[in-house]
């Protein structure tokens, strides 16, 4: 990682730095409980099935865990997708009961997107460092994303810049940039 400090104590900054957010994921949690509940009616509504859904993801040291979701897509294939679900991407709020997997500890506020196991065991040696840290609600490359469309490899190669560039200050630059695009992450 990029900071200027002993091993040990990056160790102890980053650790510091994941107990910090998962206890603002709580605070924010409970905050936006109601609007979350908001999210779960309109969808259910809106899509007529189950809303929270689960899907496996690759965390810290390879670890796979469960990430959650608002249900935006409807399950069966070549149903549109409704306009207001489209909102919901387009803000992100449907990633927002991953706020959970940061409480639980499996992801951090800042950090690269989790990604399905899938790719992973595609991974070339350079790329399985991404897995050094904790995946994210919100990233570096999720920055440009919207803007311009990204490669694959130029998402990992963000991923691994960030890793090798972390420091808390960077971590904040990144969510003040994702509040002010107008999304949560």
């Amino acid at each position: 990682m990029g900071m200027r400090l002993n091993k040990s104590l990056q160790q102890l900054v980053l650790v510091f730095c994941y107990a910090a957010g998962r206890v603002v994921a709580l605070l924010i949690l409970v905050l936006l409980l109601p609007v979350l509940v908001a999210l779960y009616i309109a969808s259910w509504i809106t899509l007529g099935e189950q809303p929270f859904f689960s899907q496996q993801r690759v965390g810290l040291n390879g670890r796979l865990f469960r990430v959650y979701k608002v249900r935006t897509v409807p399950s069966q294939e070549g149903l549109p997708i409704p306009k207001l679900c489209q909102s919901f991407r387009l803000i992100h709020v449907d990633e927002l009961p991953q706020l959970l997997n940061i409480v639980l500890g499996q992801m951090a506020i800042v950090g690269p997107r989790p990604h399905v196991p899938e790719h992973v065991a595609q991974y070339l040696p350079w790329q399985r460092n991404r897995l050094k840290v904790k995946p994210g609600l919100t990233c570096i490359r999720q920055l440009l994303s919207p803007k311009q469309k990204l490669q694959f490899n130029q998402h990992l190669e963000l991923d691994i810049k960030y890793i090798d560039t972390w420091s808390p200050l960077l971590d904040l630059q990144i969510l003040w940039q994702s509040v002010k695009m107008g999304g949560f992450i």
